[in-house]
């Protein structure tokens, strides 16, 4: 079997790759990006909301950043706020597709100048929470 929260960050990259403003997609990503539109996920771990009889709830945080090319200016920033757009889209969609998915909430955006492989590009990191359950004491069962 497989872990639900790695079922979750397959559904997500998954969603990104097929989303029409894809580019590269990649999950924990150890470099700069090689292809534009990127996004890359990270994961930034989980907390146990609440137990219950037979099950645990988490609030799983991960972070998803998304790379334009361009200097700067109008032109790049509104190919950034687009891939934001999609970007937001496509996860927040993922609630009533994943089954195992109970709630995804965006948290906080943040925006800056990426000099990578010594050429400018726009990028912004976001944040979201997705809640979901297991079966207590089994990270792989509903």
């Amino acid at each position: 079997m497989t872990a639900i929260r790695e079922l979750i960050f397959a559904s997500m990259a998954a969603a990104l790759a097929a989303d029409a403003s894809a580019g590269e997609v990649e999950r924990m990503a150890s470099g700069d990006p090689l292809g534009f539109p990127a996004r890359h996920i990270g994961d930034d771990g989980q907390a146990v909301l609440e137990g219950e009889v037979g099950a645990t709830r988490y609030a799983l945080s991960c972070s998803i950043e998304g790379y334009v090319e361009g200097q700067g200016g109008a032109a790049a920033a509104a190919q950034l706020n687009q891939l934001y757009a999609d970007t937001v889209r496509t996860v927040m969609a993922l609630i009533g597709t994943v089954p195992q998915i109970e709630n995804v909430e965006e948290g906080d955006m943040r925006v800056a100048v990426a000099s990578l492989a010594s050429t400018r590009r726009l990028a912004f990191s976001t944040d979201f929470t997705i809640t979901y359950a297991t079966r207590r004491g089994d990270p792989e069962t509903l």
